[in-house]
C-alpha cells in the first residue's frame, strides 16, 4: 500500500501505455495480466482501451475493453474505458470512416482524465502498432505523446521480432516518449530446434540492442481465448509478469521522485534493469 501512496503523489507518473510492434502480438493479454498483478500488490488500477475495432454486437463480452474491465474488477463506465468501438476489423481510421464518424483525440483525453481521477494508476492499451492511423493526421504514437505516459512495448519473440521491436522503439524515441520495457511474447509454439535458435537469437540481440529492459519471452498459451480468465490468473503469477510489475513500479516511483527532487536518473539502476 505504501507504493500506492507514492504513486498518487505524482499525477504525471500515474500510468503506462501498452503498445505493440503489430496487431496480434499479445497486448491485451500482457495488459490484463499486468493489471491483475498490480492489483495483487495493492495498487488501485484503472484501465482504458481508447479505441477498439472488429467488435461485433454479439462479441462485446469478449472484446479487449470488456476483458480489461474484468481484469481490473471495477465498474467504470464503458464509455470512459473504451470511448470508440467499431465493427470493422481494420485500422481505426478506416473503421471510423466505415461508420461515418471520426476519432477525436480530445474525447479520449477527457475520458482518460476522468478515469485517472478515480484511480491511483492507469493502464492504457493501444490499438495495433505505434503508426496505426487514428485520424487523417494522427496515429497511436501521437496519442501516447498527448497522454504524457511512458510506454511498454509488446513484441513477438520469433523470426522478424528484432526488426519490428527496434522500429517501434525508434518511433517512440523520436517523440521523446519514455520506454519502460520491451515484453516478448511467443505467438506460436516453439517446437523445433530451428525455432528455438531463432527465439534465442531474438531475445539475446534485443537485450543487446534495444537499450531498454527486456522481459520474457512469455510462453505460448494455446487455449487463451477459450480459457481467458484461468490463463490470466496463471499468467499474472509468472516470472515475466511479476518482473514487469516490479519494473513498472520501480521506474515510475524513481522517475517521480527524481522530478520532484530535481535529481538525474540513476544510470546504474537503469543498466541493472535492462536484463530483467
Amino acid at each position: 500500500m505504501q507504493r500506492a501512496k507514492q504513486l498518487a503523489t505524482d499525477s504525471s507518473s500515474r500510468g503506462v501505455f501498452i503498445t505493440g510492434t503489430d496487431t496480434g502480438v499479445g497486448k491485451s493479454l500482457v495488459t490484463s495480466a499486468l493489471v491483475r498483478c498490480l492489483i495483487q500488490r495493492g495498487i488501485d488500477v484503472g484501465v482504458m482501451k481508447p479505441i477498439e475495432t472488429g467488435v461485433s454486437p454479439s462479441a462485446k463480452a469478449r472484446s479487449d475493453g470488456a476483458r480489461l474491465r474484468r481484469a481490473a474488477g471495477n465498474h467504470d463506465p464503458v464509455a470512459e474505458v473504451c470511448p470508440y468501438v467499431f465493427r470493422l476489423p481494420a485500422a481505426p481510421l478506416s473503421a471510423a470512416r466505415a461508420e461515418g464518424t471520426t476519432v477525436r483525440i480530445a474525447t479520449i483525453i477527457r475520458a482518460f482524465h476522468a478515469l485517472r481521477q478515480k484511480h491511483t494508476f492507469m493502464a492504457v492499451e493501444g490499438v495495433g502498432g505505434v503508426y496505426a492511423p487514428l485520424t487523417s493526421s494522427l496515429n497511436v504514437v501521437d496519442l501516447i505523446y498527448q497522454l504524457k505516459l511512458p510506454a511498454i512495448v509488446v513484441g513477438h519473440s520469433g523470426l522478424g521480432g528484432i526488426n519490428h521491436a527496434l522500429l517501434t522503439l525508434h518511433a517512440l524515441r523520436q517523440r521523446n516518449i519514455p520506454i519502460l520495457a520491451l515484453v516478448l511474447n511467443q505467438r506460436r509454439p516453439v517446437c523445433t530446434k530451428t525455432a528455438r535458435l531463432q527465439e534465442q537469437s531474438t531475445v539475446t540481440l534485443l537485450r543487446q540492442l534495444s537499450q531498454v529492459p527486456v522481459v520474457g519471452p512469455i510462453l505460448y498459451r494455446p487455449r487463451v481465448n477459450q480459457e481467458w480468465n484461468k490463463d490470466l490468473v496463471r499468467l499474472a503469477g509468472t516470472a515475466p509478469i511479476t518482473k514487469l510489475a516490479s519494473l513498472v513500479l520501480a521506474r515510475i516511483i524513481h522517475e517521480g521522485s527524481s522530478r520532484n527532487g530535481g535529481v538525474a536518473r540513476d544510470k546504474r539502476e537503469e543498466r541493472d534493469l535492462r536484463d530483467v
